[in-house]
C-alpha cells in the first residue's frame, strides 16, 4: 500500500523505468529500446526514481527491494 501510493508520486517518466526494470525484470537496454529513449536516460530516471522513493517511503529499503541485475 506504502510503496504503491509512492510509486503513483513519482513522475511518470520515472515510474515507468522503475517499474518495467524493478517489477517487470527488463534490462536497461529493453527499457530504452520499448520507450525509444538513450540508454543513459533509462539509468538516470531509475536512479532518479529510486532517489524519490526513498525520501518518499522514509528508508532505503524499497531501493534495494527494486534493484534488479542489469
Amino acid at each position: 500500500r506504502d510503496l504503491d501510493y509512492a510509486l503513483q508520486r513519482l513522475p511518470i517518466d520515472q515510474r515507468e523505468v522503475v517499474l518495467l526494470i524493478g517489477l517487470e525484470g527488463m534490462s536497461y537496454t529493453d527499457v530504452a529500446l520499448t520507450l525509444e529513449i538513450p540508454l543513459g536516460t533509462v539509468m538516470s530516471r531509475l536512479s532518479r526514481g529510486r532517489e524519490r522513493l526513498r525520501a518518499l517511503m522514509g528508508s532505503a529499503q524499497p531501493a534495494r527491494a527494486l534493484r534488479a541485475a542489469r
